[in-house]
């Protein structure tokens, strides 16, 4: 795996009440698109059943952190570790949604000795192909051209749904299972211009532009993990974790499985409660 000049990651943390300090902080990695926000009220809700210091991080090119010309799954690794490092932690434990679960898994693989605990949600642990990069590429481009019909005016629930069902009607109907229709935040995360309008929190054009080269963006998974992971994923989904089974025990022998009923491919929005139940019980045991 290549190594590349770190940047540093903006981040919102969350210190419980009588947090023991002993203990390894957790760290949340949002999807591609996606930023910090998207977990919504999760890092609370787990610094609270955890006793630990919970941080939710912005990949680079994402969110509230640096934009630049580099981007692809591996420099996400050395970020991550470079945050690791600014904050103390020697060991981390990572749950990371779709690209946040590759940056985990690599991360794993590369580190063990970095990572206590690992959750990755619906991600299988393989190269991705062009195919089904293709597939996210169209997703990202239907949403560029829809965001460019919402009005300036209106306020950003509104913003997102419209957004959210231009791209689902525009769709072919085998890449509708990417989201649930009452899902109407996955992956769409907005922000004011400075002239009022909307405009998505991601650098949109370099993001789809690294998704049309995947030997560019990603290299194949080497390693194996021992620690404990778990690997949540939607039954629904087009990712289809659970036929990976047998390739992700290659690389984390001791990992442990949960489908999701009627989630696709963001189960911590769509599912809320049976993914906390699944990530707290993992997280406790």
């Amino acid at each position: 795996m290549a190594r590349y000049e770190p940047v540093q990651l903006a981040f919102n943390s969350v210190d419980p009440e009588g947090c023991s300090k002993d203990k390894a902080p957790i760290i949340f990695v949002h999807g591609l698109t996606a930023s910090k926000e998207l977990w919504n009220d999760l890092p609370e809700i787990t610094a609270k059943a955890t006793n630990r210091k919970v941080y939710a991080v912005d990949s680079r090119n994402h969110g509230d952190s640096p934009w630049c010309d580099v981007f692809n799954f591996d420099c996400n690794v050395d970020d991550l570790l470079h945050f690791m490092d600014s904050i103390n932690a020697p060991k981390a434990i990572i749950i990371g949604h779709s690209m946040g679960g590759i940056t985990g898994m690599k991360l794993a693989l590369r580190a063990p000795e970095r990572v206590e605990k690992l959750v990755v949600e619906d991600m299988s642990c393989r190269k991705l192909s062009q195919p089904m990069l293709d597939m996210v590429f169209l997703y990202i481009s239907l949403g560029r051209a829809a965001l460019e019909q919402v009005p300036s005016d209106v306020d950003e629930d509104t913003a997102r749904k419209i957004i959210f069902d231009t791209v689902m009607q525009s769709l072919p109907q085998e890449l509708k299972m990417l989201a649930r229709p009452d899902n109407t935040n996955f992956r769409i995360q907005l922000k004011r211009t400075p002239e009022g309008r909307w405009a998505f929190k991601s650098n949109v054009d370099l993001l789809m532009k690294a998704l049309k080269n995947s030997n560019e963006l990603m290299s194949e998974p080497t390693g194996v993990y021992e620690g404990p992971s778990c690997f949540i994923y939607g039954k629904l989904s087009p990712f289809l974790v659970g036929l990976d089974e047998p390739n992700i025990r290659k690389h984390f022998p001791n990992a442990k499985m949960v489908g999701i009923d009627n989630a696709t491919h963001s189960v911590h929005t769509e599912c809320p409660r049976e993914f906390n139940d699944a990530l707290l019980n993992f997280l406790q045991e």
